[in-house]
C-alpha cells in the first residue's frame, strides 16, 4: 500500500485596500511563525489588495485544522478593518 501524498491549498483573502491586506496579513504572520507544525508547511504573502495563504500539510485533517485557523484570522481582521472604516465614515 503506497502512502498518501501531502496534500496543500491555496487560499486567497482580498481586502477593500492594500493598507488592509498588509494589515491583515501582519496580523497573522506571528501565528504562523508561532505555530510550527512538523505536520504542516504555510507560507503567505500579500500582492497588492490580495493576502494568499499556501499551506503543505502531511494529511488531511492537518490542513484543514490550518485552513480554518488563518481562515478564522484572516475573516477577524477582515471584520475588524470593516469596522474601523464604518467608524471612520460615521
Amino acid at each position: 500500500m503506497n502512502p498518501l501524498k501531502e496534500v496543500e491549498t491555496q487560499i486567497e483573502i482580498e481586502f477593500p485596500c492594500k493598507i488592509d491586506a498588509e494589515i491583515a496579513l501582519k496580523a497573522i504572520e506571528p501565528e504562523i511563525r508561532d505555530s510550527p507544525s512538523e505536520r504542516t508547511r504555510t507560507g503567505i504573502e500579500c500582492r497588492e489588495k490580495t493576502v494568499k495563504i499556501n499551506i503543505t500539510a502531511r494529511d488531511t485533517p492537518s490542513l484543514r485544522a490550518s485552513l480554518n485557523s488563518y481562515l478564522r484570522w484572516l475573516i477577524l481582521s477582515q471584520q475588524i478593518l470593516e469596522l474601523k472604516h464604518d467608524m471612520h465614515n460615521h
